[in-house]
């Protein structure tokens, strides 16, 4: 039997909220910067976690490579 999806919400400043769509059913979760959907091997998370950046997404913002 597949596992659920998991949603995140997260509250903006303005009082609002934000939801998107965290973990597919095969467990793979969404990078923050350029929303593709890795396993957790291929994650680096992010300080409060919140959300999290694909390795290849971490190595371009630690060259400052776009």
């Amino acid at each position: 039997m597949a596992e659920p999806v998991d949603f995140l919400t997260v509250p903006l400043a303005d009082g609002g909220t934000r939801t998107r769509l965290d973990r597919l059913t095969d467990g793979r979760v969404m990078c923050c910067l350029c929303f593709g959907y890795f396993a957790r091997d291929r994650l680096n998370p992010v300080e409060g976690g919140v959300e999290d950046v694909c390795v290849p997404c971490a190595r371009s913002e630690a060259e400052g490579t776009p």
